[in-house]
């Protein structure tokens, strides 16, 4: 069973087949699911932890490809955490989020989620006292993993809330056992449960009055109470002092957009399209500058356009500069793929790979997502630029 926790070094070990995708999606590159579950995180006041054997899960499907092994069990959790964060929000549940948050204090003060796989064809998910945390069931043949994925996070929303709407905590002889001998095994009623909860500085007076939501003084008790992280591990609750606040920026106490744009880190996003470009739209204008002279050099056959310019205050608007000075600076570059030559019997292009090769290559930009003819890049040094 492999904890997917963000942190300076990934995990020992991932399936070959598998690590790249799971190392970016879970622990590098840009997110939804690790942003979901920040969310999430944040609204219990405890970290959330994602555990997924996934040696078990290429053992049981097999390698797959559309959707990937990584992709099904990132979309399910996605649609699960959101789920999830729903019923925080609904007053009606507020018994329920009581017995919820119970448990997980019981349980270390960590809620986690274990993916496995059942005997179905159907998505499931359940509490499980053994494991300490809820159990998202897979199907057990990758067929209906792609028929689920396939339907949308709507979909697989729906299930999810079907589900959570008859789930209880039962618990059995031995999640008995393994519960914390200290805390017990709260069972009774909602406002005795309250009450335990209150004890333990997770919830107020004001929240147990008829007038008022439950779920709100849950919130607002762990939102003094939370400190949040980023990554998978984001969340770790606290009955200590309120922590201080970021005050909010206001217009005069930050940078303007040219200075911001030339701070790191620096964002860089190559893509196909179907007219025969390659664009490349970065937040650094010089990035893209460079590159437009670089392809200039080397390939001056190639059709290149600047679609635009920064819209800041301090750069130029004049054109026509290619003596490799760091004027006038891009927002967008536009490369024709196909390259027309006289007298050439085959036919010659420009690449998005070969485009990404002179990013990695020249200015040491790092991929932090790829997809279907689209490549994400990050630089997180700053560059020495000279006069």
């Amino acid at each position: 069973m492999t904890n997917l926790k963000s942190g300076p070094e990934p995990p020992p070990y991932y399936p070959p087949s598998l690590s790249e995708l799971i190392i970016l999606i879970f622990h590098t590159g840009p997110s939804g699911v690790r942003t979901e579950l920040d969310t999430l995180s944040q609204r219990l006041g405890h970290e959330v932890i994602v555990e997924v054997d996934w040696q078990g899960l290429l053992d049981q499907y097999g390698e797959q490809k559309d959707p990937k092994i990584v992709h099904g069990v990132c979309d399910i959790i996605y649609a699960w955490c959101i789920e999830l964060r729903e019923i925080t929000s609904d007053p009606e549940r507020d018994d329920w989020m009581v017995e919820l948050l119970t448990r997980v204090v019981e349980s270390g003060g960590k809620l986690r989620v274990v993916v496995d796989v059942w005997d179905s064809a159907k998505l499931g998910t359940s509490w499980s006292d053994e494991r300490r945390g809820f159990v998202v069931h897979m199907p057990k043949h990758f067929l209906f993993v792609r028929r689920v994925v396939l339907s949308g996070y709507n979909v697989i929303r729906d299930q999810f809330k079907k589900i959570f709407a008859s789930c209880e905590f039962q618990a059995t002889e031995e999640g008995k056992k393994v519960s914390k001998p200290e805390l017990g095994m709260r069972t009774g009623t909602a406002p005795e449960l309250a009450s335990g909860l209150e004890e333990l500085g997770l919830r107020d007076d004001d929240s147990m009055g008829e007038g008022s939501s439950g779920a709100a003084g849950v919130m607002s008790a762990n939102a003094a109470n939370s400190k949040t992280t980023t990554g998978i591990t984001t969340a770790s609750s606290s009955a200590g002092p309120t922590l201080n606040a970021t005050p909010f920026p206001t217009l005069d106490s930050v940078p303007s957009l040219l200075e911001l744009c030339s701070m790191p880190p620096y964002h860089l996003t190559i893509t196909e399209d179907s007219n025969g470009w390659i664009r490349l739209r970065g937040s650094h204008g010089p990035s893209i500058r460079f590159i437009d002279l670089y392809i200039s050099k080397w390939t001056p056959n190639v059709l290149m356009e600047s679609e635009d310019m920064p819209p800041m205050e301090g750069c130029s608007m004049e054109h026509g500069n290619h003596t490799g000075t760091f004027n006038n600076p891009m927002r967008t570059l536009k490369i024709r793929q196909d390259v027309s030559l006289a007298h050439v019997r085959r036919p010659l292009s420009m690449t998005a790979p070969m485009v990404l090769a002179i990013v990695q290559g020249t200015l040491g930009y790092k991929v932090v997502w790829q997809g279907s003819g689209e490549y994400r890049l990050r630089r997180d040094e700053p560059f020495e630029m000279q006069e």
